[in-house]
């Protein structure tokens, strides 16, 4: 979805024929075109810390929120021989992959039902959008738009709210697929104690076992994560994802951060697209950092794909059929150029200064 600034103009309301006519003379304005997606912050590294054997947890060596360095020990696990043999490993790890990967995994549902909220999102952002415009010129009561504004704001959260739950259940399937992975390489070889040590210098994120209690390979006892370094993720349509280019900006609001814009720029484009949900993965780091951040805030992030200055721009329902407009001397054809939700841009055929209306219903 698109997310434009919008630039201002002025309607005049011209006598032709004896009815009134609402026109609009041509002008320079600035126009930003964009492409809109909701956002989640994470950690630029990320890891779930799993137990090398399947035991008891002898010794935990951080809790909750501890900061922690390459290299330190997180815990050991005391050894406790599995009665599960190599095939039935084999069978857990075959049965993990095809609900990940299968042709109809556990998340078909949710991605389904995620694109479906996004479309319903797209539809009430363009609906709020117009009808913003139109109260803004007393067309539209304020109820309209307050009704309007209501329905947009609820298919926001509404879509953030199943994209965290798709992505929290992408998550625990990955791992409990990695999990199977490890669990049917160890139990081809008898483990032993198990001193298992950090993989990066970041921060304890969360922590689900206890000294003395159970865990298997399967399990995950900690999450480590940087907490230095955040990155954006964002999923994009397939129809824009070609005019996203690495280095671009992002403009970012968040949940958390009221009324405030942070700059980002685009560091990663999955080259892979999700054939559920049609899009792609795009990945960001921020220029202006938070000044606190957290795994798992959201918000929304526009990455700008053409920025124009002082161009001819008219408002986008005065164009007819893409390529018209209609003057007093009837239809002229236009080239346009930048586009935002409300405005495009004419890079040729009319002149600052010429009028133009509305194609008459």
């Amino acid at each position: 979805m698109k997310k434009v600034y919008i630039a201002t103009f002025c309607s005049l309301l011209l006598l032709s024929c004896g009815e009134e006519r609402e026109s609009y003379s041509v002008g320079k304005e600035d126009i930003v075109e964009s492409v809109y997606s909701s956002v989640v912050v994470e950690p630029a590294e990320m890891y779930e810390v799993n137990a090398l054997n399947s035991g008891y947890i002898d010794q935990l060596m951080v809790s909750y929120g501890d900061t922690v360095s390459e290299g330190s020990v997180l815990f050991l696990v005391r050894d406790v021989q599995s009665n599960a043999t190599a095939s039935n490993s084999k069978l857990a790890l075959e049965l993990a992959r095809s609900k990940y990967k299968g042709d109809v995994s556990l998340l078909d549902d949710l991605e389904l039902e995620l694109d479906d909220a996004r479309l319903k999102r797209k539809n009430d952002s363009i609906n709020y959008f117009r009808n913003k415009e139109l109260f803004e010129k007393k067309l539209l009561t304020e109820f309209e738009l307050e009704q309007s504004e209501l329905q947009y704001a609820t298919a926001k959260t509404r879509s953030r709210l199943l994209a965290n739950q798709l992505a929290r259940a992408k998550a625990d399937l990955k791992s409990s697929l990695d999990q199977a992975v490890n669990n049917y390489s160890s139990s081809l070889s008898r483990s032993k104690d198990a001193v298992v040590r950090n993989r990066i210098n970041g921060q304890v994120y969360d922590v689900f076992k206890e000294e003395g209690e159970y865990v298997s390979m399967q399990q995950p006892v900690l999450i480590v994560g940087s907490n230095d370094r955040f990155s954006i993720k964002m999923k994009i349509d397939e129809v824009d994802i070609t005019r996203i280019k690495i280095g671009q900006r992002i403009k970012v609001s968040l949940e958390a951060y009221k009324n405030q814009v942070f700059e980002a720029k685009v560091t990663r484009i999955s080259p892979k697209m999700n054939v559920q949900t049609q899009t792609f993965e795009v990945e960001g780091e921020f220029v202006e950092v938070p000044s606190q951040l957290y795994m798992g805030l959201t918000g929304e992030g526009n990455i700008i794909v053409n920025q124009r200055e002082n161009v001819l721009i008219i408002p986008l329902e005065y164009l007819i059929d893409g390529k018209y407009v209609l003057t007093e001397s009837g239809n002229v054809r236009v080239k346009t150029g930048a586009k935002s939700l409300s405005h495009v841009e004419v890079v040729s055929g009319i002149k600052a200064g010429t009028i133009i209306y509305k194609k008459e219903e």
